[in-house]
């Protein structure tokens, strides 16, 4: 039965995990461009900077 539990602890976890990242998305959609620019990244760069796909350069304004 543990197994069982640790099997769907996880999928909860997973299930919001991505909830959260994709709220982050829309909340930063949101923005401006103005505000974006402030924190570093383009409207193109969103999903990537929210996913943690986002390039070498931007870590450190992230």
């Amino acid at each position: 039965m543990s197994g069982f539990f640790a099997t769907l602890a996880h999928a909860i976890h997973v299930l919001f995990d991505r909830l959260e990242r994709r709220s982050a998305v829309k909340t930063l959609n949101e923005l401006d461009e103005r505000a974006l620019r402030d924190i570093g990244i383009t409207r193109s760069q969103i999903e990537d900077a929210v996913y943690g796909q986002f390039k070498a350069e931007l870590s450190r304004y992230l």
